[in-house]
């Protein structure tokens, strides 16, 4: 009879895909549809040229709602992540560079009564990713990048 030993498991390294709050474009994508087809009711009903103008500006307004779909960071636990911006241009960011994670508030335009701060910055010497209260994803990933600032710190 053979004995087997048991082989440790290797531990999988931590990765995935932090994706923003997708409301915007999901009403960047119904105000297109239905500007579009407010637009092709007017060119049929022979409408003036400035009301097809306007309708036709307001179709633009919508593009860059539905481009927010863009924006993602693809993050690895060994190598560090990748920053999607809203045209789709990749930033890579390693983790040995992070030097700071800030709380701030979710928005500070506005009179907040509770002032909660939501919102989490990343800070890469000059360089700041802020990620949204309401990412998704956002938990696992600020968990390894605060790991890493903590063995850089302890270092």
């Amino acid at each position: 009879m053979v004995i087997r030993r048991k082989v440790p498991a290797r531990r999988k390294k931590w990765r995935g895909t932090v994706v923003p709050n997708r409301e915007p474009s999901a009403i960047g994508c119904i105000c297109f549809v239905i500007f579009i087809m407010v637009l092709i009711l007017c060119i049929l009903d022979h409408a003036k040229r400035n009301t097809c103008l306007c309708i036709g500006g307001l179709i633009l307004l919508c593009v860059p709602l539905m481009m927010t779909r863009n924006i993602r960071i693809d993050y690895n636990e060994e190598k560090g992540f990748v920053r999607r911006d809203l045209l789709g241009l990749r930033r890579y960011y390693r983790w040995r560079d992070l030097t700071e994670i800030r709380e701030v508030p979710a928005a500070p335009f506005r009179r907040q009564r509770n002032r909660k701060r939501n919102d989490t910055v990343l800070v890469f010497g000059k360089r700041r990713i802020r990620i949204g209260r309401k990412a998704h994803n956002r938990d696992a990933f600020l968990a390894v990048a605060k790991k890493h600032l903590k063995r850089k710190e302890g270092a």
